[in-house]
């Protein structure tokens, strides 16, 4: 397991990882590489990664280089816990990538924090884009401190990118910033919600992205009851389409399943999708005007969906009861399972009549 829960405690962050994971030492970068994987020119491509230092200095120097192809947004330094003995002062910083030429890009961010320097691996294929290219935008980026600390567990995610040919921004969730930004919606094909980002959702963001999907455009959601807070703000971008995110998460006993073949609707059969499986996934009632792809499995209530989508004026939100998107399609939870090939449909199926 690589990923990560928060959860505040004393004044600081305490970090809940699963037994037997290691702690964490002085000096080490989370996650240990950022492979932003192929991206287009112009294109919007955030994340961040964060440096463990010593506790013993609360507030130490911080200097970072880094290579011409990486901005430079910003450092952070706050104080963490892991588990019940070992603590940290920790420097979050984040980066944006160079955009404005093609080429392939391969080097590293040094991260100075006191008298120890971290060395943290960056790479980004950038192309130009070509005609007919989905545009799509993340929100927020997958590549942030928080996600994993295996840059390795992206790979699937950045191949699905470059083989769909899909050009992706990734925008990063920070604190006091519109999570949209001033991006004009019109020029991208899909919009994808993440957690964070609904977690950080304003009125005008969710009117944005409503009107978005009524002019024609795609929005889908992903997000659990493992995020706290999340199925609710789900639910008001949700809202009127026939599609509610039902905040609990799977059965005990069942926090891993696969829904059989007739669990699929019709067009994700045609699609090619055989299986597919769901990690503490939660569940979607579908009313008037929705329609569910993939039937929930382990719930006493009938017709609960683990995807499900609903045309919303010229185009369609669809709604993935699943966090961590990324990552479900990597490693355990995808193997023999069409996951890749499910999100991918999900980013860029037809519409519907």
């Amino acid at each position: 397991m690589t990923s990560i829960r928060w959860a505040l405690a004393a004044g600081c962050l305490l970090v809940l990882a699963p037994a037997g994971r290691a702690v964490p030492v002085v000096g080490q970068a989370q996650p240990d590489y950022l492979p932003f994987g192929t991206v287009c020119v112009g294109g919007a491509v955030e994340g961040s990664f964060l440096v463990y230092a010593s506790a013993d200095d609360p507030k130490p120097t911080v200097k970072v280089e880094a290579p011409k192809f990486v901005k430079v947004l910003g450092t952070k330094t706050f104080a963490r816990q892991v588990g019940a003995a070992n603590s940290f002062t920790c420097v979050e910083v984040e980066v944006a990538i160079e955009t404005a030429r093609e080429g392939e890009f391969e080097s590293e961010i040094k991260v100075t924090v006191g008298e120890v320097t971290t060395k943290m691996p960056v790479s980004v294929v950038v192309k130009t884009r070509k005609a007919g290219q989905i545009r799509l935008l993340v929100a927020g980026t997958p590549f942030e401190c928080a996600a994993t600390d295996s840059g390795k567990m992206y790979k699937a995610w950045t191949d699905l990118v470059r083989d769909a040919g899909l050009d992706t921004s990734y925008l990063l969730v920070r604190p006091k910033q519109p999570v949209l930004r001033d991006l004009d919606l019109s020029k991208y094909n899909c919009v994808l919600l993440n957690a964070h980002a609904l977690l950080s959702q304003t009125a005008d963001y969710v009117q944005r992205v409503r009107a978005f999907a009524k002019a024609g455009g795609r929005v889908v959601v992903t997000t659990s009851a493992f995020f706290t807070g999340s199925v609710p703000a789900a639910n008001e971008v949700l809202d009127g389409t026939g599609l509610e995110l039902l905040d609990q998460g799977a059965p005990r006993g069942l926090k891993n399943v696969t829904p059989k073949a007739d669990d699929f609707s019709p067009e994700v059969v045609k699609a090619g999708i055989k299986s597919a499986t769901f990690f503490r996934a939660s569940p979607i009632r579908v009313e008037n005007g929705g329609r569910v792809l993939v039937s929930a499995v382990g719930f006493e209530k009938a017709g609960l969906g683990f995807v499900a989508t609903a045309k919303v004026g010229k185009g369609e939100v669809t709604v993935m009861g699943v966090s961590l998107w990324w990552l479900w399609t990597a490693g355990e939870r995808g193997e023999g399972a069409d996951n890749t090939k499910l999100l991918r449909w999900l980013l860029a199926p037809p519409l519907a009549g």
